[in-house]
């Protein structure tokens, strides 16, 4: 063998290690005084880690409201055991019958996905019972604490007025809001600038027909002073005051209503604290209001189907079916043999950093992938080894022959990951991702790298 010759096998070979030592050790850098792998963890699925799961279901709860003798709604927060007999109290389901349809159940699960991409959470499975609304959330991996509590929000922003309680603004008014803040000599201001459609805008222009100044008058009849208290507006959240504000704290510029919150403060924790709540109510509201209410129903630790010593097991086997395959392999073809199997365990190793790097979901089906993709490339190997032997073609008319001779392995494998990869269930569409990206790495690790080792070996 010539000396580029064998710089180009011997550059091929390690090319082949350098894959099989990035696969199955990794790239490590250094990153504050520690050593981490660039190459990403596997992605497991829950019946290899265990997953938790969150049932939401549709709202059963009442809410109390006050009346005073004119029909007026009250403050639940005015009304006293001393004075609660001249209200009329009433318990109002939260949940309206006629809004408790598939359609509404439909869109309230598009909404919780949307929430949990504003949480940063995206290892999750959803499933929705459209005759009971129910919900079903497994996660993958440990999810925010906030979850819990911003998931079954309504998203219902308002307006109120303070003392009548009427509703002057509401979510219905606002196309989009957005939460900021400014700093001046004097401190930080927290606001939020709301968008309004038509109609709200229309509403914030007749406004001060709500406003109530302080004034003091005498009763005609007991000549005693009555004292009109001015009113303010409270900015409520899911029926949740988050502040109450005067009139003078907001402004209308075209179709932006700017609403201040927190004014001049020099607090940088109040400050951070508010903002951080008005982020998250801007974000919630933009997202929009549920059709249903929902609540957290029950919370549980589903443990993984197999114990760890199955899964060392499993990989087990599947180290001990390469190896014979390879032993085979080595004793039949000879030096050819071990170029095969060196391209063939560098092939799994690119199979492995793509899994890793596309994020696919390893599960327990996936070590029936990994037969299949080991079946396929030994297959075609095979094939290849035996073909290369027939000293009356050229080398390339055996590659084409060793692929022809193939051809009903490859498309029948092809059509079934292509099949497994559309697949809706999560788990099976995950193994065909797998398989694909597999099938991919074989056909063209073998070409690329198998095929012109054994090229250049094969001759000497």
């Amino acid at each position: 063998m010539k000396t580029r010759k064998k710089l180009s096998l011997a550059l091929m070979v390690l090319i082949c290690v350098l894959i099989i030592l990035v696969g199955f050790v990794g790239i490590y850098t250094k990153d504050a005084n520690k050593y981490s792998n660039i190459i990403p963890n596997y992605k497991l699925a829950s019946d290899l880690k265990g997953a938790t799961i969150l049932e939401l279901k549709v709202s059963d709860a009442q809410k109390t409201v006050y009346h005073d003798a004119d029909g007026n709604k009250v403050d639940e927060s005015k009304v006293t055991d001393e004075n609660e007999k001249d209200y009329t109290k009433e318990e109002v389901n939260v949940n309206i019958e006629d809004n408790l349809t598939e359609e509404n159940y439909k869109k309230t699960l598009e909404i919780f996905k949307k929430r949990l991409k504003f949480l940063q959470v995206d290892q999750y499975s959803m499933d929705l019972d459209s005759k009971t609304g129910k919900i079903v959330l497994t996660f993958d991996d440990d999810y925010p604490d906030d979850v819990q509590n911003i998931l079954p929000m309504e998203g219902k922003l308002e307006i109120i007025d303070s003392n009548t309680l009427d509703v002057i603004l509401d979510y219905a008014n606002v196309k989009s809001s957005e939460a900021n803040f400014v700093q001046t000599e004097d401190g930080y201001t927290v606001y939020m600038d709301l968008k309004l459609t038509d109609d709200g805008i229309e509403k914030i222009k007749d406004i001060d027909k709500y406003k109530v100044t302080e004034t003091e008058k005498k009763d005609e009849e007991s000549e005693e002073s009555k004292k009109d208290t001015a009113n303010k507006l409270k900015v409520e959240f899911d029926s949740e005051e988050i502040e109450e504000v005067s009139f003078d704290d907001i402004s209308l510029n075209k179709n932006i209503l700017r609403i201040t919150i927190l004014k001049n403060s020099t607090n940088t924790s109040s400050v951070n604290s508010k903002m951080n709540t008005m982020t998250v109510v801007s974000k919630l509201a933009n997202i929009g209001k549920t059709p249903v209410v929902y609540t957290i129903g029950a919370e549980e630790y589903a443990k993984t189907a197999i114990n760890k010593d199955d899964i060392y097991s499993l990989a087990i086997y599947s180290v001990v079916i390469i190896a014979l395959i390879g032993i085979y392999l080595i004793v039949r073809f000879k030096c050819n043999g071990i170029l095969a199997v060196l391209g063939m365990i560098a092939n799994i190793s690119v199979t492995t950093i793509l899994a890793r790097i596309t994020n696919i979901t390893i599960s327990l089906n996936s070590f029936a992938a990994v037969i299949g993709l080991i079946v396929l490339n030994t297959y075609l190997v095979s094939n290849i080894l035996k073909e290369i032997q027939n000293k009356e073609k050229t080398f390339g008319q055996n590659i084409k022959s060793a692929y022809l001779k193939s051809i009903d392995l490859i498309v029948i494998s092809l059509i079934l990951f292509a099949v497994f990869a559309f697949n809706s269930m999560t788990i099976i569409s995950s193994m065909g991702l797998l398989l694909f990206w597999g099938w991919l790495v074989v056909m063209l690790g073998n070409l690329l790298l198998t095929v012109p080792m054994l090229k250049i070996g094969g001759k000497e």
